[in-house]
């Protein structure tokens, strides 16, 4: 029985996606692709060179942000990111971090927050892009080289996270 239930929700599920993605809904795979771009395209406009996304490093960023999706919330206790935290460190322990963005630690309430919410595609939502990729200061970096990107989504909002490295 509890295989025709899982494989119902996997039928369901799929079913769902291609409703979606026939609608014109954007999956985190394309998101997380378009952010991308979009951060290279205003490097460019910097004159800075493009981010390389490396597999292993966005596999580690997908895994730490997988947290927030299984949590159900964009905000983690202290006790559940500390140990995540440490998982993404041992995976990225051979590369030289330059910066991140989209998750951060709040000292005041002991929490981890993800908060970058992936915009619209539209013409609006890449305005609203630029401006944050513009006043985060953290893709103005010259010595960043390489990329770890992902995308979650949490009670039907996309969120987003990387750290660049050199």
């Amino acid at each position: 029985m509890k295989k025709l239930a899982r494989l119902t929700a996997l039928l369901l599920t799929g079913a769902l996606l291609l409703v979606l993605t026939a609608c014109g809904a954007e999956t985190e795979q394309q998101a997380k692709q378009r952010l991308l771009d979009e951060i290279n395209s205003y490097r460019a406009s910097l004159e800075l060179d493009p981010l390389k996304e490396v597999e292993q490093l966005s596999a580690a960023e997908q895994e730490l942000i997988e947290h927030f999706r299984a949590a159900g919330k964009t905000v983690l206790p202290e006790s559940e990111g500390d140990e995540v935290l440490d998982s993404w460190r041992s995976k990225t322990k051979d590369w030289s971090y330059c910066s991140g963005f989209g998750w951060d630690w709040d000292h005041d309430e002991s929490v981890y927050t993800l908060s970058a919410k992936v915009p619209a595609n539209t013409p609006e939502g890449k305005a609203e892009l630029r401006t944050t990729l513009g006043s985060s200061g953290d893709f103005n970096c010259k010595d960043c080289k390489s990329i770890g990107i992902a995308v979650v989504t949490i009670d039907g909002q996309m969120y987003w996270s990387c750290y660049m490295y050199n």
